[in-house]
C-alpha cells in the first residue's frame, strides 16, 4: 500500500475512498488566502480578458508543486502579511492541498496555453472550472481534488 494515502473505507461496489495523508502540515488560512488571491485573479482575467495575471499564477503554482510551497513568492508574501495580523495558523495535512495544488497547476497551465494558442472559449471554460474548484474549497471545504484522485484510485488504479 502506498505511504501516502490511508484507504480507511471501501464503500459500495468497492469503491475507494482514500484521504491523502502526509507527515507534514500546512497552515489553512495560508491556503484559503492563497485560493482567494488565485479566485480574484480567475474572476479578473474572465471579465477583462488580460491574462497576464494568469500566467504569473501558472509560475507560482509551478514553482509551488515542484519546489515547494516554502519557495511560492505568493505563499511567501502571504506569509510575511499573516505574520503581521492576529490570525493564528490553522495546521491541517499538507497531503490533500498538494493534491489540490497539482490539479490547480494543472487548470493554470491549461488556461494560458489556450490562450497562447488562440482557443481563448476553451480558456475561459477552464478558468470557469478552476473558478467552480476553488469556490467549492473556499465556501463549502469540498475539495474536488480530493474526490477526483478518490475516483481515480477507485476505476483506474485497481485495474
Amino acid at each position: 500500500m502506498n505511504k501516502h494515502f490511508s484507504y480507511n473505507q471501501l464503500g459500495r461496489g468497492n469503491k475507494v475512498k482514500a484521504c491523502p495523508v502526509s507527515y507534514e502540515q500546512v497552515n489553512k488560512n495560508l491556503i484559503k488566502a492563497y485560493s482567494s488571491i488565485v479566485l480574484i485573479v480567475l474572476g479578473y482575467t474572465l471579465i477583462t480578458g488580460h491574462y497576464w495575471a494568469m500566467y504569473l499564477i501558472s509560475l507560482d503554482f509551478f514553482i509551488r508543486v515542484f519546489a515547494g510551497i516554502k519557495y511560492s513568492p505568493l505563499c511567501n508574501f502571504l506569509t510575511a502579511i499573516m505574520k503581521i495580523t492576529p490570525l493564528k495558523p490553522v495546521l491541517v495535512n499538507a497531503a490533500g492541498k498538494k493534491i489540490a495544488a497539482q490539479v490547480g497547476l494543472i487548470f493554470a497551465v491549461g488556461v494560458c496555453v489556450f490562450h497562447l494558442t488562440g482557443l481563448t472559449v476553451l480558456s475561459n471554460i477552464f478558468i470557469l472550472m478552476f473558478i467552480i474548484a476553488i469556490s467549492l474549497d473556499l465556501v463549502f471545504n469540498y475539495c474536488l481534488a480530493c474526490k477526483l484522485q478518490s475516483l481515480y484510485l477507485t476505476y483506474f488504479k485497481k485495474r
